[in-house]
């Protein structure tokens, strides 16, 4: 008894007095998300402008730099100007063939011209779109490479910007097969940090592995730690003690 006390100490410093007298599980882990991302050009081209800095906090879509468009406005526009005049075209011969004046076959003609110059001009407008460098989902700018003037080349996976998800913020841990009967899904569970016990928080099971590790008769489980906005010390790679809350005998 001595010795699993002592080891609950260990394991979990200013932890609760109960879970220590009990000899309850604690489990190490780090604070993670799911999501962060390397972000690169979609196209070859000169950076025009950077709109964002390290550290500050983006929406997914947001542009966080812009390359030199002027060309990709000049084929936006041709392209336009392409499908403006097949559109024409292929009005005429609809008008035509209802007086008979031309044939079914010079009609489809006219209309398949005018199909291939939307996709055309939907094409460019696209690669125009490419131009601008977006965040691809609601985050943070954990590190900023871009610079203006920098040439980027398509499919290069040159690094621009490394953008970190701040939500959902999970840790894994690893619990032994004897108790894979005992935890459901919305489980709850007590988070401490490892240096900021004061920073504690608690959570929930989201995710139980389907299968159990032969060599360590573990498996794996994920919880979503609930962040409050003044525990800013709650942030991924911080080191946590993770305790299941008991709410009674299943």
């Amino acid at each position: 008894m001595k010795s699993a006390l002592l080891a609950g100490l260990l394991l979990y410093p200013g932890g609760s007095p109960d879970a220590r007298a009990a000899g309850e599980k604690v489990y190490a882990s780090h604070l993670m998300v799911d999501q962060e991302v390397v972000v690169s050009a979609r196209m070859t081209g000169i950076i025009e402008s950077v709109a964002v800095e390290r550290g500050a906090a983006v929406s997914q879509g947001q542009v966080l730099a812009s390359l030199d468009p002027r060309s990709l406005d000049a084929d936006v526009r041709e392209a336009r100007e392409e499908m403006e005049l097949r559109k024409a075209e292929f009005g005429r011969a609809e008008a035509l063939a209802k007086s008979r004046i031309t044939s079914a076959s010079d009609l489809d003609e006219k209309k398949a011209r005018y199909q291939v110059a939307v996709a055309r001009w939907e094409k460019a407008k696209t690669l125009r779109d490419y131009a601008l460098i977006r965040a691809p989902f609601a985050g943070i700018v954990a590190e900023k490479y871009a610079r203006v003037g920098q040439k980027v080349i398509e499919d290069g996976s040159e690094p621009l910007f490394k953008i970190t998800a701040v939500e959902p913020l999970l840790a894994r841990i690893y619990v032994p097969e004897e108790e894979l009967l005992r935890l459901r899904l919305g489980d709850r569970v007590e988070v401490v940090p490892d240096r900021f016990p004061d920073a504690r928080t608690t959570g929930d099971v989201r995710f139980i592995s389907p299968s159990v590790d032969p060599a360590s008769g573990t498996f794996q489980v994920v919880v979503r730690v609930r962040r409050e906005p003044a525990r800013t010390v709650l942030r991924p790679g911080v080191a946590v003690k993770v305790r299941f809350v008991r709410s009674g005998t299943r």
